[in-house]
């Protein structure tokens, strides 16, 4: 009979451990790029139909968000609860003990729950679901076999990191993000593994032949001290409405959280709420991804359509994920961002004419910020921006606005849009 403790030995064994993080990468790796395809052929069908239907035939539209999020709200109730709202509060709660841990009903559910909301049209981001699906691969895994608490952790990370570089590209902003966000302190052995798990986790996406996300992008003159100006304007002004999103989100939470309707019927209210304001402007429906590539293929741009697109997008993540919908925050962050560089940046330009900017670059710094601003992680931020581009001129423009909102947001007394005190997804 084999002892307990040779078996503890075994999986203690470092090589071991360097495979599981390698195997962690390429099965969440895996998962995120038939996940990302899958919602990338349904939100691009449900916003192209959107786009082409007359005012009239949009009235029935209207309804596709709100049949979505009834669906969700049955998966949720009979799957999993702890698929409602956006997932990395969840990782947060359970990554301090092995008592409370996502089990494989958990992650089938998230996994269903996000992708019926963003298909459906429902404003949610598709990052903050393949983290959690791949936190929850590392927490089964170190849960099934009895590792210590500190390896069940650095598993859990390896995870999440492989979700971000699965879906962005971007190996380094998914160790940063681990580092920022999840784990108070880090060895250089916990690094090691979570840097195995993020980059064959990147490899297999690109083996994929999936193209990067926003390369080869005109960006101007980067390294002008006019640029680092403007970085900090929009630094502060990323932070406003990064604040605002939060409070947002919080408040519709809190909102639906005390409408006397069973709970699976809330999804279904906040959806058509949303596709209510989806009739007027339909490009604020899904992660965003789309239009955000949208605005950097236009040369000029209206800036008033440009604000309200970042208004109410706002208000349609906050209505998707606060009535119990399932999905991320970080596209949702990156779109608001994206509007806000433009906007900060135009108005800039017409004080100063004769220093324009690229708006595609003030649209990245603005991305940057307002990411930093809503999760509080400043170098996250500014690696994934680094790494969408592959344009490392950008390292000191980005970084300004990213360490500059994540300060200011800081003074408003919120804290980052990831709090468990204010997004708890687990019910005793």
């Amino acid at each position: 009979m084999t002892d307990n403790n040779d078996l503890n030995g075994k999986f203690n064994n470092r090589y071991f451990k360097l495979l599981l993080a390698f195997l962690i990468g390429v099965i969440v790796g895996s998962i995120a790029l038939l996940y990302n395809n899958f919602l990338d052929f349904m939100t691009s069908s449900v916003v192209n139909i959107s786009s082409n239907l007359n005012s009239l035939q949009r009235l029935s539209f209207i309804l596709v968000p709100a049949l979505g999020g009834l669906l969700v709200g049955f998966v949720i109730k009979y799957g999993s609860l702890t698929a409602r709202g956006h997932g990395i509060p969840a990782i947060l709660t359970s990554i301090e003990t092995k008592e409370r841990h996502l089990s494989y009903r958990d992650l089938l559910t998230e996994g269903f729950a996000s992708a019926v909301t963003i298909s459906s049209g429902g404003s949610a981001g598709r990052i903050g679901p393949i983290i959690e699906i791949g936190a929850g691969i590392g927490d089964l895994i170190g849960y099934k076999l009895d590792l210590s608490l500190f390896d069940y952790q650095t598993l859990l990370g390896c995870g999440a990191a492989a979700g971000i570089a699965g879906l962005f590209h971007a190996p380094l902003g998914g160790i940063m993000f681990v580092t920022e966000i999840l784990f108070n302190r880090v060895e250089k052995s916990r690094l090691i593994m979570v840097a195995v798990s993020a980059i064959s986790a990147d490899m297999i996406i690109r083996w994929s032949g999936q193209e990067l996300f926003l390369e080869n992008i005109n960006l101007g003159q980067v390294g002008s001290a006019y640029n680092f100006l403007t970085a900090a304007v929009i630094g502060f002004a990323g932070a406003v409405f990064a604040v605002f999103f939060i409070h947002t989100l919080k408040f519709l939470d809190r909102k639906f959280r005390g409408i006397k309707i069973k709970e699976e019927l809330k999804p279904a209210l906040g959806g058509l709420l949303m596709g209510l304001t989806a009739f007027f402007i339909p490009e604020i429906m899904g992660s965003g991804n789309r239009v955000i590539v949208g605005l950097f293929n236009q040369i000029d741009h209206n800036l008033s359509f440009i604000f309200l697109i970042l208004f109410f997008k706002v208000i349609a993540t906050s209505l998707s994920l606060g009535s119990g919908g399932s999905g991320g925050i970080f596209s949702p962050s990156l779109l608001i961002g994206s509007t806000t560089g433009i906007l900060v940046g135009s108005i800039f330009d017409n004080f100063f004419p004769y220093f324009s900017g690229s708006a595609s670059l003030y649209a990245l710094i603005g991305m940057a910020a307002v990411l930093s601003g809503v999760i509080r992680a400043p170098l996250t931020a500014t690696f994934i921006i680094l790494e969408f581009t592959h344009n490392y001129s950008l390292t000191i423009p980005v970084l300004i606005a990213s360490l500059i909102a994540e300060r200011t947001a800081n003074f408003s007394g919120l804290k980052s849009a990831y709090s468990p005190e204010y997004f708890e997804r687990f019910t005793d």
